[in-house]
């Protein structure tokens, strides 16, 4: 045999010898051969598989077996359909995996009593306790309706702002559950309305015999979920304002152009990819969210021409037991002039500088920065309160948050606002502690003691997570 021969011979025995030692490194998959769920009762079983990780059939490494259950975990309770979701696992054989999932499901029918501060905030309210900006009223909602995830809700309102309305959401409308449909329906009037703002406080317009303000909303929108986590939603939706003629006394550019009524159409792109453990309070993964939006398609009031952008990323982390950081970016871009009663900004809800809760910073465009850390004095302790005979209801879960933070906020004044707001176009900080209270049917309570740039001091409640 010639030396050129023995070469390739070697050559190929050491490339045998390499895979033979390579396959015998590889960990062995598993294959997945059963899925069971436990416990739905009402859900459909094709709605809890839609949001699993894996099928039956699907390969899994061993190694990443409890990340996989902690992810299936996350993923169900996202949907807001459970209290409490267990995951098992077993083999049958080296070879073959079963899933056992035992889901507790939430309670789905929640005709309840409206009582509901019309404020931006629950802090601005506690400064007056006027009780004249209260909405009270019936919400009926039924949650998993039909068992397919879908949500259908009535609203009759009385109290500041009196309303009528209904929404009909459905996930999922063809076979492979990637498509959805929403659709919602208002009618609201109001004796009072805000024209505008002064040193970034609002101002109002009132009046005891009559309606200032009637509008109609309107919207359908089309979602597409191709995977688990990114979904797309394409919405258009009709807007019809109808001012009383004092209004424009005050503001004659609240929306159109010394126009009391205004009918409008509005397009918006909205995309997001949630990987959060939980919506309600999450400590771990990521969400972020894109919207473009267009008020105006060129019919009917065409001086309502006005486009943003607004972006959004929160990032949660666990850096030891018990720890964690969470963050949050957002960012608002104007192309166009936007009047006031479209405006919007910092200082509503959740979108604010902790500190600055009194007041509210309306601009084009906006920077919203905010981070914490927090320690987990208690994590899921499940209580019995043994009264209570309803399973729904009589399992507690608790977990209690202490934490320090610090948010950065920054508002573009709208060229077309006259008056002085001395927070516009000036670096908001603000910072402070916490102590967080989480619960079942994503029920969050938080005390926060903050200080501002103003060196301004305060006890604030809040009743939704801070990011």
């Amino acid at each position: 045999m010639s030396s050129f021969y023995r070469k390739i011979i070697f050559v190929l025995l050491v490339f045998a010898c390499h895979i033979s030692i390579a396959q015998e490194n590889l960990p062995a998959l598993n294959i997945v051969s059963e899925i069971k769920i436990i416990g739905n009762k009402t859900t459909k079983e094709h709605i809890i598989l839609r949001e699993l990780p894996f099928s039956v059939g699907d390969t899994i490494n061993p190694e990443n077996l409890t990340e996989i259950i902690e992810r299936t975990r996350s993923n169900l309770f996202i949907t807001s359909l459970f209290n409490f979701v267990t995951i098992e696992t077993a083999y049958f054989h080296d070879t073959f995996l079963s899933f056992y999932i035992t889901v507790e499901e939430r309670w789905y029918w929640w005709p309840l009593p409206i009582f509901e501060i019309q404020e931006t905030n629950f802090n601005t309210w506690w400064i007056d306790k006027d009780m004249d900006r209260v909405n009270y009223g019936m919400y009926v909602a039924k949650e998993n309706f039909r068992g397919r995830k879908e949500r259908l809700t009535f609203k009759l309102q009385g109290g500041y702002t009196e309303k009528i309305g209904f929404n009909y959401s459905v996930p999922y409308v063809n076979k492979k559950q990637t498509q959805g449909l929403d659709v919602s329906f208002s009618y609201s009037r109001n004796r009072e309305i805000n024209y505008n703002t002064l040193n970034n406080l609002r101002l109002f317009y009132k009046d005891e015999n009559g309606y200032v303000k009637k509008q109609i909303n309107t919207s359908l929108s089309y979602v597409l979920r191709p995977k688990l986590y990114n979904s797309h939603s394409f919405q258009i939706s009709y807007t019809s304002v109808d001012l009383v003629d004092s209004v424009l006394f005050f503001n004659s550019e609240l929306l159109s152009r010394n126009n009391n009524q205004s009918d409008f159409f509005s397009a918006t792109y909205y995309l997001k990819r949630d990987k959060r453990n939980n919506k309600a309070y999450p400590t771990q993964g990521y969400f972020y969210d894109f919207q473009l939006t267009q008020n105006g398609l060129g019919v009917l009031d065409k001086e309502i021409n006005n486009s943003y952008l607004k972006i959004g990323y929160r990032k949660f982390i666990k850096l030891a037991h018990k720890t964690y950081w969470a963050g949050l970016v957002k960012g608002k871009v104007s192309f166009t002039e936007v009047p006031y009663g479209l405006l919007g900004g910092l200082g509503y809800q959740n979108q604010l500088v902790r500190g600055y809760e009194y007041y509210v910073v309306n601009g084009n465009h906006f920077g919203l920065f905010k981070t914490q850390m927090r320690y987990g004095l208690i994590e899921d302790k499940i209580f019995k309160i043994k009264p209570l005979p309803f399973d729904k209801f009589n399992k507690v879960p608790i977990s209690i948050y202490i934490g320090a933070y610090f948010d950065a906020g920054y508002v573009s004044e709208n060229e077309t606002t006259t008056n002085p707001n001395f927070l516009n176009d000036a670096w908001l900080y603000g910072g402070g502690a916490s102590i967080d209270f989480v619960s079942y049917y994503d029920m969050v309570f938080r005390l926060e003691y903050s200080i501002n740039r103003l060196n301004e001091k305060g006890l604030f409640i809040h009743f939704i997570a801070p990011l």
